[in-house]
């Protein structure tokens, strides 16, 4: 697009979306850990407490307290991530 406001828009929000896509990465990798051992209902469950304890509150928080945008945005999902990436690195560095 040529549209320079919508292009300023995601120019801005750079640095958020980036912590969001390294975080999400982390987290799949880390995924991979108890997907290997068996442990499949953790993940499933730590996926959804994360997802909905802490990824949808932190993006409704954000975006309604602090910056109604893409920052605002992608630093609720980053928020989201980390916690996922916490919960999954207890049980990688947990296990046997």
């Amino acid at each position: 697009t040529n549209d320079d406001e919508f292009l300023l828009l995601f120019a801005e929000s750079r640095t958020s979306f980036c912590f969001t896509l390294v975080l999400m990465n982390i987290s799949v990798a880390l995924e991979k850990i108890p997907y290997s051992m068996g442990r499949t209902q953790e993940v499933f469950w730590y996926g959804l407490v994360a997802s909905w304890g802490g990824q949808v509150p932190a993006v409704v928080l954000l975006t309604k307290y602090w910056r109604n945008d893409l920052i605002g945005l992608y630093t609720g999902m980053a928020l989201g991530y980390a916690l996922l990436t916490v919960l999954y690195g207890i049980i990688a560095f947990s296990s046997d």
